[in-house]
């Protein structure tokens, strides 16, 4: 035991048991920092499906582990898009495979997810100085559900999602999405998010 020191000791003849305090978690609002609501990719590996996925298989995928989301790749394992569990379980399903002609079962994440083009990002070292409601106010901003998160090399490593949000904090979230061309304002009005 020659490798370690004796403590210093303390007389506790006079000693009182310390009050305990509650192991709870503190709690989160508005104004707690943003990065307490990413889904970080490097901490926990997101589910990921090809794009010629059905939507039941993802669906699977994610009831089984629980997520809000399932990014979308291509082939090469490369990021084309994101589906929201809330999607994978909307009416949008059901328009979607009555304008393609096919049965709902063959409707695949290619059909109904977000593409990349259509996403927004921010970047980890933004977050770092911004509270949960700044991420919320982006959203909200961009119409979007969901927030990429990148690193400095501007690679995805995580995302915020809206959801989320309002589970945790117990709020409502009323998030539009902005049509960029007819088509899309046609497509909100069947199937608003």
């Amino acid at each position: 035991m020659s490798n370690f020191k004796e403590l210093r000791t303390l007389n506790v003849s006079h000693g009182v048991i310390a009050s305990t305090f509650a192991d709870d978690q503190p709690l989160i609002d508005l104004s707690s920092p943003a990065l307490k609501m990413v889904n970080n990719f490097t901490h926990k590996t997101p589910i990921r499906a090809q794009y010629g996925t059905t939507i039941t298989e993802a669906l699977k995928q994610v009831s089984a582990q629980q997520s809000d989301f399932v990014l979308v790749t291509d082939e090469n394992q490369k990021l084309i898009g994101l589906v929201s569990s809330a999607d994978l379980q909307s009416s949008k399903i059901t328009i979607i495979a009555q304008r393609l002609n096919t049965p709902k079962s063959e409707v695949s994440l290619r059909d109904i997810m977000t593409p990349i083009s259509k996403l927004t990002g921010v970047s980890m070292q933004s977050l770092s100085y911004a509270c949960i409601g700044d991420a919320l106010q982006t959203m909200e901003h961009q119409g979007t559900m969901f927030l990429l998160v990148t690193t400095a090399s501007s690679e995805i490593c995580g995302l915020i999602s809206a959801r989320q949000i309002a589970k945790t904090l117990h709020i409502p979230v009323h998030i539009t999405p902005i049509a960029h061309s007819f088509s899309e304002v046609l497509e909100n009005i069947e199937h608003p998010h």
